[in-house]
């Protein structure tokens, strides 16, 4: 499972294989103490208050879905992605938190240079500043986006489409989120 943690932050934060009982443990969604679904085991150690486990439950895309761990353009905020399903977190309050509005979620990249992570499902980008949602495409794809590159600026990516029976690239600016190509 990745770890990225290109972006500033005020924490640390370590993949558990199993729980460790020392420490307060919040299940998400939902961020209860009392229980919770199965799902990746993120320990989290911020820059100002306690130590705390986070376990966040498993998207329901299949057992092999795309998981990670990543830093945020807000820099006390982890994202941990869960076989497809997302939550951003505040490290230094557990219960301040949100589900990513991409589902299911099958990449994600970060931005430094214009301060973003990007995620991408089947059809779709959306891309996150340290406030929340700055941008979220049109239609790309009918099915299957794939980002192939990210430049400072831009990023690009390939879907198959069915119509013209080959592969086909995108465009989009990471400023405003405007896209070139796709299916719409």
């Amino acid at each position: 499972m990745n770890i990225d943690k290109t972006l500033d932050h005020k924490y640390d934060i370590q993949i558990l294989e199993e729980l460790k009982q020392e420490c307060e443990i919040y299940y998400y969604p939902g961020a209860s103490t009392q229980s919770g679904k199965d799902g990746v085991i993120v320990q989290v150690n911020p820059e100002q208050g306690k130590t705390w486990i986070g376990i966040f439950a498993f998207g329901n895309v299949s057992k092999d879905g795309f998981s990670g761990v990543y830093t945020t353009p807000h820099t006390n905020k982890l994202c941990v992605v869960s076989n497809g399903a997302g939550y951003i977190v505040s490290s230094d309050n557990p219960k301040d938190w949100e589900e990513i509005k991409s589902i299911p979620i099958i990449d994600a990249r970060i931005s430094k240079a214009q301060e973003l992570i990007i995620f991408a499902d089947y059809t779709e980008l959306i891309a996150y500043n340290d406030r929340g949602v700055k941008w979220k495409t049109k239609r790309l794809s009918w099915d299957n986006l794939k980002i192939i590159e990210l430049s400072n600026s831009y990023i690009k990516g390939e879907y198959y489409d069915i119509r013209s029976e080959a592969n086909e690239f995108f465009e989009v600016d990471l400023v405003s989120g405007a896209s070139k190509g796709g299916v719409e």
